[in-house]
């Protein structure tokens, strides 16, 4: 079985999921959304069924996600072993593709599943649903793929889903009456008088006014989990109809192009998120030609054939097995170059084999049969016109080259994302072989930049603080090899960024802006610089109608973008300095070892069995008559006896015995508390379920009806006896108290230094900065984490204004990406992260008054002090206060300090 290990992203967005689900149960769909999110939540059609949106842009690896979400649901949302998901895709062809990939033993999105189910799981179509035996509902996990369009419609009786089912009769026989009472308050779930009227062989007489034997009602009683991908095609009242008919009881939502006023976002992943984990190459080295098609597709195939040698240089130095392939929008048919014609120009022409061309359009179906990946397999050059086929995969796709006009191209985008994917999603050994590239027919880089940036924008998820850095001109970076290695590369010219506003008159107070000009025949005027407030405000003033104002906003927002990329260092390929973890040895002699929080763990011993251990703090129990509230960390846990979900074994009865709750928190927690034996696990967690039942009185059924909510207080129990236990250590080890003998030999590992690199910096999408002050030393174009305004933007102001300082970072608070130090709880990343015009390199962390004298803090202050300590002048190490806060940061940056 194949395993993915998903991306640091991932992780982020389901661990969000997981938090909403949880907060969800508690406080309901709304106020779980809006306190975390800082917005309203939509409810929509749906009332208190929450859903919500995780918004992955291409190449994001939707799918796996949505794997992943279907037991993180059932746990913290239903609270359910073996749950019904209806999992909706947008095309018969994506189904397909979906349900083989479920479906294929060892498929990691299948692997995901039966991780959680193990192989008894069912995946399986509409048409498949009623061949699952009645008592496999509930004990078994169930998935159905199914296109949105199977639901939809405004007549049920259109769609055999809605319709009566004598195959479904053994399903429905078997439901007490009080369950299918649920289905009488659905849209279209009961047999009408008019149904039994048309029927013809008299099977629906007596049935009027009682639930459908109909798919849809059977799946409807299970309240599945539905996933909904490309959620933003099903905004429409025919979806909401249709979903409501399936009594979901949690819908989520993946896609890249939300529609904002009617989805709830939960979670939002950037480009360089995306960037940073090797999912999508960037940035996309961009080239104008002026000259015409020609041009275009001359300069692809040399890019084809540079970037095909530097593939293998890098197999031979050990790298998976690439083929670069050039995507071609070729014109379409009755204008000059359709994709017949290409075809013969790029044989005759430029004497290219035939066989290494295929042509996949409508009526053309070159790709059939034709396994890309394949080392056999001679195809170095495709040839489309508007869109290839849904599902179909390029992994090798690495420039694209069209002949069509950029902002105008038919389907541009579809080409332009099977080009950002990253070959199996890791990082080449070969620089050039991390970008993508696009050559296009355009007057000049800023149009072809402005035309790239739109498409990205607007129809692939991204936004314009994204372009910031998807973008660059050719010959910006050096890509290619031919330079002596010790020689740097010549300085690249780079194009310049202008922006036209046709329909802006230019007025003198606008022309003595900086950076704004005149267009010829004053038919309007361009922006070559930075567009500031006031510009933007005179721009405004002379644009009528709030939605062309959004559009001038954005507009604005994607220039400025654009410039701030141009203009990052990093872009220009500048090395930032690097910067020494910490590191330790057990005496002078031995080896050096990376420190992390690990290394302190396996020096301790925690006792599992000690009274403190087998006790879960927070706890209470308050019971009335067939009623039990549980309190766990503050909130309390409403059990009803008559609730329980149908399973293996009554869970909801006083059959159960205290072994075998106990046997399935095991199974739960095993990766949890992977550090203990599972004979250490069952005995830690018979005496925890012991004390409950004894010490704190609570019933047995209750236990086991919050069993999910009773192994994540477990979980968390045991996360904070690891911690009390890995801060002494650390305190004695590492800070050197208490008995010296015991402690470490500290000091940084300048041989395996930390480096930020140019698609290194995975700032979230809603935590980047937005505001209006321009940052000129930053070495990224975006900035991670940082309001606009507030103690730590004048903190980074200081930084940026400081002439000892030569560029500096917004660190980030994620691993491998950001730089951290240790401490007992895991990992400190510093604010701010500075190189110094005389090549030190400063951590900065600022801190507000309210913090200063936590014992945390203050943990994290002694670490940074002693990794400065031990540089030997190299580094410095600044706790920034507000009062007197430039007169601070002058002392830490002084010459001769730390």
């Amino acid at each position: 079985m194949t395993f993915l290990t998903l991306k640091t992203y991932q992780e982020q967005a389901l661990a969000t999921l997981s938090t909403y689900a949880q907060a969800a149960r508690l406080q309901g769909a709304a106020q779980a959304f809006a306190q975390p999110a800082g917005r309203p939540y939509q409810a929509g059609a749906f009332g208190r069924v929450p859903c919500v949106c995780l918004r992955i842009p291409t190449g994001g690896g939707k799918t796996v996600l949505a794997a992943h979400a279907v037991p993180l649901l059932a746990r913290d949302w239903a609270a359910v072993d073996a749950p019904v998901a209806l999992w909706l895709v947008p095309s018969d062809a994506i189904r397909t593709q979906t349900l083989k990939s479920l479906q294929t033993p060892g498929h990691p999105y299948r692997a995901a599943l039966v991780e959680a189910y193990g192989e008894g799981l069912q995946v399986c179509t509409l048409d498949e649903v009623a061949q699952i035996a009645p008592p496999d509902w509930g004990r078994r996990a169930v998935v159905v793929v199914a296109t949105i369009q199977s639901f939809r419609v405004e007549d049920a009786g259109q769609r055999n889903v809605y319709s009566f089912s004598e195959a479904f009769e053994r399903h429905f026989k078997g439901v007490e009456e009080r369950a299918l009472a649920a289905l009488r308050d659905l849209p279209d779930a009961l047999v009408t008088p008019e149904d039994v009227a048309r029927d013809t062989t008299g099977v629906l007489a007596g049935f009027a006014g009682q639930p459908r034997w109909s798919l849809a009602n059977w799946l409807a009683l299970h309240a599945p989990l539905v996933i909904v991908d490309e959620a933003h095609n099903t905004k429409t009242d025919k979806s909401f109809t249709a979903l409501q008919r399936l009594n979901p009881a949690f819908i989520l939502e993946l896609t890249a192009t939300p529609l904002p006023a009617q989805t709830n976002v939960l979670y939002h992943v950037s480009a360089q998120q995306l960037a940073a984990e090797d999912m999508i190459k960037l940035p996309i080295v961009l080239a104008e030609h002026r000259e015409g098609w020609p041009a275009a597709v001359f300069s692809a195939v040399q890019t084809q054939r540079q970037l095909e040698a530097e593939a293998l240089k890098d197999e031979a130095a050990g790298a998976g097995y690439v083929r670069p392939i050039v995507l071609f929008q070729a014109q379409n048919a009755g204008e000059e170059m359709p994709p017949e014609q290409l075809r013969d120009y790029l044989v005759g022409e430029l004497k290219l084999p035939a066989n290494q061309i295929v042509v996949a359009t409508g009526t053309q179906r070159g790709l059939d049969d034709v396994h890309l990946a394949a080392r056999d397999c001679p195809v170095r050059y495709v040839i489309t016109v508007q869109a290839l086929r849904e599902g179909w995969d390029c992994p090798f796709a690495y420039v694209l080259c069209s002949l069509q006009k950029l902002s105008s191209a038919t389907a541009v985008e579809q080409l332009l994302g099977r080009v950002l994917r990253m070959p199996y999603a890791a990082q080449r050994g070969r620089a050039a072989l991390n970008h993508a590239y696009a050559h296009v027919c355009a007057a000049e880089f800023s149009q072809a930049a402005h035309a790239l940036a739109d498409r990205l924008i607007e129809h692939m998820g991204f936004e314009a603080l994204d372009v910031a850095s998807m973008v660059a001109p050719l010959g910006s970076l050096p890509l290619w090899d031919g330079l002596d290695e010790n020689s740097a590369p010549a300085p690249a010219q780079q194009a310049p960024i202008a922006t036209h506003f046709v329909a802006i008159e230019p007025t003198p107070q606008l022309l003595a802006q900086p950076g704004v000009q005149a267009l010829p025949d004053g038919a309007g005027l361009r922006a070559v610089a930075h567009i500031g407030a006031d510009t933007e405000a005179l721009l405004l003033a002379q644009v009528r109608g709030a939605k062309k104002q959004e559009q001038l906003r954005q507009q604005v927002a994607q220039h400025n973008a654009l410039l701030a990329a141009q203009n990052a260092p990093a872009t220009h390929g500048q090395p930032f300095a690097p910067l020494p973890r910490l590191a330790y040895r057990l005496d002078a002699q031995a080896p050096l070892w990376p420190l992390e929080r690990e290394a302190v763990l396996e020096a301790v011993e925690v006792d599992w069995l000690a009274p403190a251990a087998v006790q879960l703090p927070s706890q209470q129990l308050v019971q009335e008559p067939d009623l039990f509230e549980i309190g766990m960390d503050g909130q309390r846990l409403s059990l009803r006896l008559a609730d329980g979900a149908q399973m293996p074994m009554d869970w909801h009865t006083s059959s159960i015995d205290a072994q075998t709750l106990v046997g399935w928190l095991d199974q739960s927690l095993f990766k949890a508390l992977a550090d203990l034996t599972q004979a250490q696990r069952r005995a830690w967690l018979a005496a925890v379920v012991n004390h409950q039942l004894h010490a704190c009185g609570v019933p047995l059924v209750a236990l086991a009806q919050g069993r999910f909510r009773l192994a994540r207080a477990i979980e968390h129990h045991a996360a904070d006896l690891r911690q009390s236990a890995a801060q002494r250590a650390f305190r004695q080890k590492v800070l050197g108290e208490g008995d010296a003998a015991g402690t470490w030999l500290v000091e940084p590992d300048w041989a395996q230094p930390h480096v930020f690199e140019l698609s290194r910096y995975p700032a979230p999408a809603a935590t980047r900065y937005t505001g209006r002050y321009r940052f000129a030393k930053h070495y990224f174009p975006v900035l991670a984490d940082l309001k606009d305004g507030g103690e730590e933007f004048a903190c980074a102001q200081l930084i940026d204004r400081h002439p000892r300082v030569r560029h500096w970072v917004r660190n980030l608070d994620t691993a491998p990406c950001g730089f951290a130090l240790p401490t007992s709880r895991g990992r400190f990343f510093a604010d701010f992260v500075a190189e110094l015009v005389d090549g030190r390199v400063a951590l900065l962390e600022y801190k507000g008054a309210h913090l200063q004298n936590d014992p945390y803090e203050i943990e994290k202050s002694q670490v940074g002090a002693l990794w400065a300590r031990k540089s030997g002048g190299r580094a410095l190490f600044g706790w920034l206060t507000q009062q007197a806060l430039a007169q601070q940061l002058d002392a830490v940056l002084a010459p001769g300090a730390g």
